[in-house]
């Protein structure tokens, strides 16, 4: 999250988020990503309160990086405000509680060979040997969701359908 992009459209497309998973699981936001300067107008605008230790028994969590998620095994690329890495989200899977990990995700690696279709199942792909499950909102602000068991990502994305998603939106492994 950055302060000059705050309150832009993608910031409505959280705020979606928090609303369909409200009564599911929660979102929390890591605050990794979200400076603290910008907690209070992070959580106004998109109502998506930055993670502390009080956390429900159920909840979900969001990464906000600038840019998004690292492709896996690129030794040369680091985890910072910009981008998250899949080991991050695979260890946030397994906080107990952790029902889904929203991350946005705008990275596209033009010298990598992948177009951007492959570039997100290689991600989900990654996810799914660390036992996990996933699938990708496809859209001019991409997110992709994760999940410790198939049974929440199968209720997650009814939420979503309910909600009003078209199936063409999103991407599975």
């Amino acid at each position: 999250m950055h302060r000059d992009y705050l309150g832009d459209s993608y910031d409505a497309v959280k705020r979606m988020w928090q609303q369909i998973f409200e009564e599911w699981a929660p979102l929390y936001a890591d605050p990794q990503f979200v400076p603290v300067d910008l907690w209070e107008d992070f959580t106004r605008m998109t109502r998506i309160p930055v993670m502390t230790e009080d956390l429900p028994s159920r909840f979900s969590l969001f990464n906000d990086p600038h840019t998004g998620i690292r492709l896996p095994r690129q030794t040369n690329q680091k985890e910072g405000l910009s981008h998250v890495t899949i080991e991050t989200i695979l260890r946030q899977l397994r906080i107990e509680g952790t029902q889904c990990v929203i991350t946005f995700d705008q990275s596209h690696y033009r010298l990598s060979g992948f177009p951007i279709d492959k570039q997100h199942r290689v991600k989900m792909r990654e996810l799914s040997k660390g036992g996990f499950f996933s699938f990708y909102y496809v859209s001019h602000a991409p997110f992709l969701f994760a999940f410790p068991s198939a049974d929440l990502m199968e209720e997650a994305r009814a939420l979503l359908t309910h909600a009003g998603i078209p199936n063409g939106r999103f991407r599975d492994l």
